[in-house]
Formats: structure tokens, C-alpha cells, sequence
């Protein structure tokens, strides 16, 4: 095709026809321009193509994380909501021990969920660290996305504070003879007649006290709190689930 023009403009020459030359040299300069300009536009509807594609892989992995998040979190609310159930019975069975086995027995009921609230954002951070938050188009879809994860990530520092808050109560020195107590129980060479157990029944006592206020931090602290942020978390869950569904269905996504 390149050696078919270049024989024409040769003619033209040839022929001393230069008015017919630039005219045909102008119309190939056109030709050019509008061969480059529907390249770029092939190109750019390639790219966008490629986007789109991109933009709804993100958003269905985020779905997927997002319902996965809901199945596991209300595991552990039904979890907690065990706890809190057995554990409301504390206080009065803790008023009521007078022996080391009441102690031991109220112990054994206080079940403790330290670990933080778990959540799956790989999809959100791949996004964060790739710019692919950048081509999601529906910008209120990304508003509360990023509202979500900021949710979530105020309620695991509340955690982290409160469970830290947890384990300095535990440390307190009036609560030694509780843990030793608890430690070697169940041990056949524990004597408990050579530990002092006169503060069990006496509320006065500092490792009463010491207990009662880390058994109260726990249920309600602890237990509780993390039981209300995470209903809150599946609050936001649902919601923007259901906005991402909506959204792949305006898309019409299918796959």
C-alpha cells in the first residue's frame, strides 16, 4: 500500500502536476491523522474495556469478602451472646462463694474472646495498593466502602485498647493468690490450706475487689463491647452488601 502512494506522488512529480501533488500529499496527511485518530480510539476503548472488566472483578471480590465477613462474624456474635448469657449469672454466684471450689467453678464460666474482630479485607486492600479504588465509578458505592472499613478499623482499636485495658487488670499484684490458685488447682500436690483464701466471701478484701472488677471488665468490657461493635459491623455489612449487589445487577454483571 506504501509503494502504491509512493508511485502515484512519483507520477505526479513526474508530470510537473505539483497542484495535484500537494493536494493528493494534503489528502494522504489526512488520511494519516484520521488513521492515527481511530487507532487511539480502538486503543482507548480496548483500555476502558480492560477497566470496566477490572472495575467489576473488584467489586464482585468485594462482595465476596463482604458476605464472607457476615457468615463468620455472626458465628462469633452468637458465640459472645453464649457467653454473655452464662456469664450474667456471675455476680450473684460470685456474691455467694465461700469455698475455693465456687471460685474455681465461677472461673471455669468466664469465657474470654481477646482476639480482635476479624474481618477479610484483602480485596479492599489489593485495591488501596494497586489504585483500583480509583476506577470504581459509582462514588457513592465508594463513599460508604471506605466508611465501612474505616468502621471496622475504629472498633479493632477500641479492642485492642479495651482487651490491653483487660490484661492490666489481670496483672494487678492483689489478684496473685487468685491466679495461683487457679494455676494449681487441678494439680493432685496443691495444698490449699498453705494459700490464703480468707478474701473468698469477704468483699472488703482488695482481691475481691481486684476480681470483681476484672470479671466485670470482661463481661461487660470485653464481651460486651466487642458483641456491639460487631453487631454494628454486620449493620454495615448487610447494607453495603446489598448495595453491591444492586450495583452488579444495574451493570449487568453475570459471572
Amino acid at each position: 500500500m506504501i509503494k502504491f502512494f509512493r508511485k502515484i506522488r512519483q507520477n505526479l512529480m513526474l508530470e510537473n502536476r505539483t497542484g495535484k501533488y500537494f493536494k493528493y500529499a494534503i489528502g494522504e496527511i489526512i488520511l494519516v491523522v484520521i488513521g492515527i485518530l481511530i487507532a487511539i480510539q480502538l486503543n482507548d476503548l480496548n483500555e476502558n474495556r480492560k477497566e470496566h472488566k477490572k472495575e467489576l472483578s473488584f467489586i464482585k471480590k468485594l462482595q465476596e469478602d463482604i458476605n464472607f465477613d457476615i457468615q463468620h462474624l455472626t458465628k462469633q456474635d452468637s458465640i459472645l451472646a453464649g457467653y454473655l448469657s452464662n456469664q450474667e449469672k456471675i455476680p450473684e454466684l460470685l456474691l455467694k462463694a465461700t469455698s475455693v471450689k465456687d471460685i474455681v467453678n465461677i472461673d471455669l464460666v468466664m469465657h474470654k474472646s481477646w482476639n480482635n474482630i476479624e474481618i477479610n479485607r484483602k480485596t479492599y486492600n489489593e485495591m488501596l495498593n494497586t489504585s483500583g479504588i480509583y476506577i470504581i465509578k459509582n462514588k457513592q458505592l465508594l463513599i460508604h466502602l471506605n466508611e465501612h472499613y474505616a468502621l471496622i478499623e475504629k472498633y479493632q482499636q477500641f479492642m485492642r485498647e479495651i482487651t490491653e485495658d483487660g490484661r492490666e487488670y489481670m496483672k494487678n499484684p492483689d489478684l496473685n493468690t487468685f491466679r495461683f490458685l487457679k494455676k494449681y488447682f487441678g494439680n493432685p500436690e496443691f495444698d490449699r490450706n498453705r494459700i490464703d483464701t480468707s478474701w473468698i466471701g469477704n468483699y472488703n478484701s482488695p482481691t475481691y475487689l481486684a476480681l470483681y472488677r476484672y470479671y466485670n471488665h470482661v463481661i461487660v468490657g470485653v464481651n460486651g463491647n466487642k458483641r456491639k461493635y460487631i453487631k454494628e459491623i454486620l449493620t454495615s455489612s448487610n447494607a453495603l452488601a446489598n448495595e453491591i449487589k444492586q450495583e452488579l445487577t444495574r451493570r449487568n454483571y453475570n459471572n
